[in-house]
């Protein structure tokens, strides 16, 4: 048995294109998500971010490989866990898998939805999905404040 997905959807006041780029260009992505981070934007490249997720210290990097691709539409990663919420989420294989879709909306709106998926069951488990839940929710807000910090 598995856990429901992390499921999030907004509709933010921000350009498709402009959001897109807070996801997919280091520098943006360092203004409301993380520390650091290394994109190289195509499947089979790496998504990842280092430092904090959100105002959480992180000791190693999240995220994995792309899986799925499409320029400001589809954004699928295969998201690996940080070890340090438990040694059975951090080094599940298959690892957990991070979906965003950005549908436009008008010139000005983009509707974003988030999925994480792939939680399993027991204590470790659940520990990492609410801690995931919470920094996810947290980066939405973020969001919509444009990207800033809250």
């Amino acid at each position: 048995m598995t856990a429901e997905p992390i499921a999030l959807i907004e509709e933010l006041p921000m350009a498709v294109e402009d959001l897109w780029a807070l996801w997919t260009e280091p520098e943006r992505v360092t203004r409301w998500l993380a520390g650091g981070a290394n994109i190289d934007l195509k499947v089979g490249g790496m998504y990842q971010i280092f430092g904090h997720l959100v105002d959480r210290p992180l000791r190693e990097s999240v995220g994995g490989p792309i899986l799925g691709l499409e320029e400001e539409y589809v954004l699928k990663v295969a998201w690996k866990l940080p070890s340090e919420l438990g040694s059975a989420a951090g080094g599940a294989t298959p690892p957990t898998t991070l979906g965003v879709w950005f549908q436009p909306m008008g010139p000005a709106r983009t509707r974003l939805r988030l999925e994480h998926d792939g939680w399993r069951d027991g204590e470790e488990w659940a520990a990492a999905r609410s801690w995931h839940s919470a920094a996810w929710t947290t980066a939405f807000e973020r969001l919509k404040k444009g990207g800033l910090p809250t």
